[in-house]
C-alpha cells in the first residue's frame, strides 16, 4: 500500500504524507510496545530510558565514533537495564476497565515519542532527513521539543496517577 500515492490523489503534499505516515507508524509502534511491554514494565522502561540517555551523555566522545555507535550503546544499555532491572523499579500502571488501555497506550505513545526524539537527535540532520520530513525533524529534534519529549511522559504519568487516586 503506497500511502504517498493515496494521499497525493487527495491533494496532500509529499511532506505532509511523510508526517502522517510517521504519526501512523508511531501510533502503531506505541500500541504494540504498550501491549508487548505491558503495564507492569512500562514505567520501568521509561526510567531505564532516562538512565540510558544520561549515561550516554557522559560517555567521552572518543568512544562515540559516529552516531550509529551512540545509538547502539543507547539501545543496548536500555535493553540490558530493562532485563536486569526487573526488581529495581517495580512501578506499574494499575487499574482496569475501559480507561486502562488508554492509560497504557498514552504512556507508551509518549515513551515512543521520547525514544524517537532521542534517536533522531543523535543522528546527523542529513541522515535523519532520509527517514523523516523537515517538519517532523523539527518537532522531534529541536532543543525545545527535545525538552518537551523528555518531560511529557512524566507529566502523563502524573496525570494518570492523579486520576487514579481520586
Amino acid at each position: 500500500m503506497n500511502l504517498n500515492a493515496i494521499f497525493s490523489q487527495m491533494g496532500i503534499s509529499t511532506s505532509m504524507t511523510q508526517d502522517v505516515t510517521l504519526l501512523l507508524v508511531l501510533v502503531l509502534i506505541s500500541f504494540i510496545f504498550g501491549m508487548f511491554i505491558g503495564r507492569s514494565r512500562l514505567i520501568t522502561v521509561l526510567i531505564n530510558t532516562y538512565v540510558s540517555f544520561a549515561i550516554l551523555t557522559v560517555i567521552p566522545e572518543t568512544y562515540l565514533t559516529d552516531y550509529t555507535t551512540a545509538l547502539l550503546i543507547f539501545f543496548a544499555m536500555l535493553v540490558v537495564l530493562t532485563i536486569i532491572g526487573k526488581k529495581m523499579f517495580e512501578i506499574s500502571i494499575s487499574g482496569s476497565g475501559p480507561d486502562f488501555l488508554w492509560r497504557v497506550f498514552g504512556v507508551s505513545f509518549l515513551e515512543i515519542l521520547l525514544l524517537a526524539s532521542i534517536t533522531i537527535s543523535l543522528m546527523p540532520k542529513k541522515a535523519a532527513l532520509i527517514y523523516v520530513s523537515k517538519t517532523a525533524y523539527d518537532y522531534l529534534a529541536s532543543p525545545n521539543f527535545q525538552l518537551l519529549w523528555m518531560i511529557a511522559p512524566l507529566i502523563g504519568i502524573f496525570f494518570i496517577h492523579k486520576k487514579l487516586n481520586r
